[in-house]
Order: C-alpha cells, then sequence, then structure tokens
C-alpha cells in the first residue's frame, strides 16, 4: 500500500510539473501591458503611442471605465490586443482601429 501512494505521490508531482510547463509555454506574451486605474491608463511595460494612450484615456472616459487592463500580444508580424472584461466590445473595436491605423 506505502508503494501505492509513493508512486501515487511521484505521479502526482510530475502531473504538476507538466501542467506548470504547458502553462508557461502556452500562456500569452505580452509586448506591452496598459493598466487602468481611475480611469488613468498607465504603461506597465513596453511601449506604445502617446496618441494612442489618449484614445485610451478617451474611451474610458465616455464609458466611466475605471479600472481594467489592455495588452498587446504578437500575432505574426502584427500585435493583437487582448482587453479585461471590463472593455465592452464596441470599445475594444474603437481601440482596435485606434491600434491599426497610421
Amino acid at each position: 500500500m506505502t508503494e501505492f501512494l509513493a508512486q501515487l505521490a511521484v505521479l502526482a508531482v510530475a502531473l504538476l510539473v507538466i501542467g506548470f510547463v504547458l502553462h508557461a509555454a502556452l500562456a500569452p506574451h505580452y509586448q506591452f501591458m496598459i493598466k487602468i486605474r481611475a480611469g488613468e491608463p498607465k504603461v506597465l511595460h513596453g511601449k506604445v503611442s502617446a496618441e494612442f494612450l489618449d484614445r485610451i484615456r478617451e474611451v474610458c472616459s465616455e464609458l466611466n471605465i475605471t479600472t481594467g487592463w489592455i495588452g498587446g500580444v504578437k500575432r505574426g508580424s502584427t500585435i493583437a490586443l487582448r482587453f479585461s472584461r471590463n472593455f465592452p466590445p464596441s470599445s475594444q473595436q474603437r481601440l482596435r482601429n485606434a491600434w491599426f491605423s497610421p
């Protein structure tokens, strides 16, 4: 019985390690991260233009979004935007349009 429990413990540890490695490999790697606090966007890491931050500020003000985040994930040769659930779909599209406009 103790041999079975030892094998079970080894299996559990192995599954945890495999799960951690898979999570680290599959989790999105953000090129930039913007945190919204009190309606004000702040770049935590990476770089974005001042114009894009202004557009985020506008959207947050218009829709009374006070908290949340926006991140950029590399997808091929472009960066796709990811949003916290605080941003409704219409505001996400507005910000995607601002992000991709020259």
